[in-house]
C-alpha cells in the first residue's frame, strides 16, 4: 500500500495573489546581494553589430543643432541639417556645391536634381533624383554664410577648413563626417551608434513617423533609396529591430504586466 502524504494548508492563502512587482522591486534593491561577480571570462557567439542608428528623438536633434551653434560649428551644423533633410548617401551629400541650392541671383532654389553615384554605377536605366529644399536647410546655409564671408557659388557646401586656408576647393572626407558625429555623440552623451549613415537613416525614420507609418510612404522611401524590397527599407531605417524589441518587452508572460489587458480590450479570447 502506498503511503498517504498529508499536506497542511491551514497557513496558506491559495487565493491571495502574488505581488510580483513588489518582489521584483525588492530584488532590484538588493541585486548585488543575490549574485556574485563573474569568476571566468565568457566568449560570446554573437557577432558584434556596428550598424549606424537613426536619431529618433526630436529633442535630441534640437540638442545637437543647439550645441553645434553654441560652439560656433556652423559648417558642421549645416552638414547635420542638410544630411537629415535631404536623405542622400554621404558620397552624394559631400559632392553638393552652393550652386546646387542657390541661384545666380542669390535666391534659393525650390529643388534641384542629382544623379546619385550608386544609381549611376549599378542601374541599367539611370534617373535623376529630385531634392527639395526646405526652410530648415535654408536657415542652416544662411547661418553658415553669415559667419563665412567670401564663399563662392562653386564652392563645396562642406569644404575642409584646412583646404579653405590653402585656397583649395575640396569637400571633407567621409571619415571626417564620422569623426564629427562621434564627437557630437560623445559630447552630448546621445548613446547610439552614429556614423555618416545616421544622417540618411534619420531622414527615413522621421519620414515614416511624419506619415504615421503609412505603407505608401514606405514604398516611396524604397523607391527613393533604390532598395530591392520594403523589408530592406524597414531594416535600413531600424523599424524592424524596433518592432522586434517591442515584441519581446511587451509580452511579459507570467507577470502582472503581461498583455492580458490588451487581450480583454480587443477580446482576443480567454
Amino acid at each position: 500500500m502506498s503511503n498517504v502524504i498529508k499536506v497542511d494548508f491551514s497557513g496558506a492563502s491559495p487565493t491571495r495573489p502574488i505581488d510580483v512587482k513588489r518582489i521584483a522591486a525588492s530584488a532590484r534593491i538588493r541585486r548585488e546581494q543575490l549574485i556574485e561577480p563573474a569568476k571566468e571570462e565568457i566568449t560570446t557567439l554573437a557577432v558584434p553589430t556596428h550598424a549606424a542608428e537613426p536619431i529618433k528623438n526630436l529633442d535630441t536633434i534640437d540638442r545637437i543643432t543647439n550645441w553645434l551653434i553654441e560652439n560656433e560649428k556652423y559648417r558642421d551644423n549645416m552638414l547635420f541639417i542638410v544630411g537629415i533633410n535631404f536623405g542622400l548617401r554621404i558620397s552624394d551629400l559631400l559632392r553638393l556645391r552652393f550652386c546646387d541650392l542657390i541661384n545666380e541671383d542669390f535666391s534659393f532654389k525650390r529643388d534641384f536634381s542629382i544623379l546619385e553615384m550608386k544609381t549611376r554605377n549599378t542601374r541599367k536605366v539611370t534617373k535623376n533624383r529630385s531634392i527639395y529644399i526646405n526652410s530648415a536647410v535654408i536657415d542652416a546655409v544662411l547661418l553658415y554664410l553669415e559667419h563665412n564671408p567670401g564663399v563662392s557659388l562653386t564652392d563645396y557646401l562642406f569644404q575642409s577648413e584646412s583646404n579653405n586656408r590653402k585656397g583649395e576647393n575640396r569637400p571633407i572626407s567621409r571619415q571626417a563626417v564620422d569623426l564629427i558625429l562621434k564627437d557630437i555623440n560623445r559630447a552630448l552623451g546621445i548613446g547610439i551608434k552614429m556614423s555618416s549613415h545616421t544622417l540618411r537613416k534619420t531622414f527615413a525614420y522621421h519620414q515614416m513617423a511624419m506619415s504615421n507609418h503609412d505603407p505608401r510612404k514606405l514604398v516611396l522611401l524604397q523607391k527613393m533609396f533604390g532598395h530591392s524590397s520594403v523589408a530592406q527599407t524597414l531594416d535600413y531605417i531600424g523599424l524592424t529591430e524596433e518592432e522586434i524589441a517591442d515584441a519581446y518587452t511587451n509580452l511579459n508572460l507570467g507577470s502582472n504586466d503581461h498583455y492580458k489587458t490588451y487581450c480583454k480590450l480587443y477580446e482576443y479570447g480567454s
